[in-house]
């Protein structure tokens, strides 16, 4: 396997669905409003939340066995074995619950959501099963066609009325695509199930349970609870000031999944010195981004959410300022995270990831029940500093980690240098289109990065990650 071309391909796949994505959403918003988009994200919350018992690390386990070498079509039909088993309880306790559900969400959508559940999850097992083929980049063409999918056939059923069921059906469709597409792609067949090989796979399962539960809670926990406490219309608003933060971090988990082969190769070689030389260089590309997207956020969180997506989506704007501000802590978390997995101490994620998912639980609770919308991002954010300090701590006890006060520092200058210009300029010149939004956005853009090229340490640093990109 390549790591550098299956990196670029999942990271250009990123980048394409996170344009569609937010152009969708907009559109979306602007079509339906906070509320009707609020039960939309309200039903995605509801699928990715009902991955954890219907996957329970099968599909990882399914993955990993594979690439292991061991008998590949036995193995996939083992995975699929206890998939559907698992998705008969899950449906079971759909139809049980449905009443409950519906009225939760705000439409009458049960049998949708087992029929989008079926296709997710056998969609993702066959995009496992060509990670376990080496094959990883591939699966970025099938993450992309689904948001091609999503947002061209939403657009197309919003605009003939057919409103939030239509977005559900887009889903459908594009979960569809993916699981014709991923079984057409890999070579693996389909072999009878055996105890032995359900034995390994529930085995290498059980230890990946607790940090997949980790990633969907914070992906959806504050959703579902402010679904719970609040209205459809604060779920749509603060989703949308959720999706808006979410490309900061782009270059951030391209990082981690760039470097933990190479740190896991270290580690079995007993080398920690490379990985002490290498943490001061990824901690500034993390980060970078974080510092401009926060004071530009200070600076334009409610023209960004009125203009682009409706008036009614400003009710989300501090939301978002802290969503932003939460960045930092989850960027160091995510490459932290990936040095121990790397070194092999999963154990040490797992502890951490408990911690989050108790703190994210109790915190928005706590916090959404007292401050709204307001209090799903403090809770959040509280709940991810957490997470970090701990895997940051486990790891400064295997590695010395040093941290490039300087280029940071500078970072922060340079942000700070840009808000105040920019607020200046605000002063003087009304942003009342998007036209005028989006010069302001890229003007800060240009003044960013002409204050980061002024520091030499920097300035040789991005030419010198550039030629290599270009190499």
């Amino acid at each position: 396997m390549d790591l550098a071309r299956s990196t670029l391909k999942i990271t250009a796949a990123k980048v394409g669905s996170l344009v569609l994505t937010f152009v969708g959403t907009a559109f979306f918003a602007q079509e339906l409003g906070a509320t009707l988009l609020g039960i939309f994200f309200l039903f995605q919350a509801v699928l990715g939340i009902s991955a954890l018992p219907a996957n329970l690390g099968t599909r990882i386990a399914v993955e990993k066995r594979i690439s292991e070498g061991g008998p590949a079509d036995r193995i996939l039909g083992t995975g699929i074995a206890l998939k559907s088993a698992l998705l008969v309880i899950i449906t079971g306790a759909i139809l049980l619950f449905q009443f409950h559900l519906n009225q939760y969400i705000g439409a009458e959508v049960a049998g949708l959501l087992i029929l989008a559940i079926f296709l997710q999850e056998f969609a993702g097992l066959m995009m496992n099963v060509l990670k376990g083929e080496l094959r990883v980049g591939e699966t970025a063409t099938l993450r992309f066609a689904y948001s091609v999918v999503w947002v061209t056939l939403g657009v197309f059923l919003v605009t003939l009325d057919y409103g939030v069921i239509g977005l559900i059906y887009a889903v459908i469709a594009g979960k569809g695509l993916q699981l014709l597409w991923a079984k057409y792609k890999t070579s693996v067949g389909i072999g009878r199930p055996t105890m032995t090989q359900a034995h390994s796979l529930i085995d290498y399962a059980k230890y990946s349970i607790v940090p997949e539960i980790d990633s969907q809670v914070h992906s959806w926990m504050d959703v579902l609870i402010i679904g719970f406490f609040l209205t459809q219309a604060d779920v749509g608003a603060y989703e949308v000031a959720w999706q808006v933060a979410g490309p900061v971090l782009l270059l951030t988990g391209a990082i981690g999944t760039t470097i933990f082969p190479q740190i896991s190769s270290w580690s079995a070689d007993d080398a920690i010195e490379p990985l002490e030389r290498l943490l001061p260089k990824i901690i500034v590309p993390s980060v970078i981004f974080v510092f401009p997207a926060f004071f530009g956020g200070l600076l334009l969180s409610e023209e960004i959410l009125g203009l682009i997506f409706g008036e009614e989506f400003t009710a989300a704007w501090l939301a978002l300022i802290i969503l932003l501000a939460g960045k930092l802590p989850r960027a160091i978390r995510q490459i932290a995270g990936k040095s121990l997995l790397g070194l092999d101490r999963p154990d040490l994620v797992t502890h951490a990831a408990i911690v989050d998912i108790i703190a994210n639980l109790l915190l928005n609770l706590v916090l959404i029940w007292q401050f709204g919308i307001v209090g799903a991002a403090l809770g959040t954010v509280l709940s991810m500093t957490l997470g970090t300090i701990l895997r940051t701590y486990y790891l400064s006890q295997f590695v010395k980690i040093r941290i490039p006060y300087n280029e940071l520092g500078w970072c922060l200058l340079s942000s700070v240098a840009m808000y105040v210009i920019l607020y200046l300029a605000k002063s003087t010149v009304e942003i009342n289109s998007i036209i005028h939004l989006f010069g302001f956005v890229f003007a800060g853009a240009a003044l960013y990065g002409v204050f980061i090229l002024l520091y030499q340490p920097l300035r040789v640093e991005v030419v010198e990650q550039t030629r290599a990109v270009i190499r």
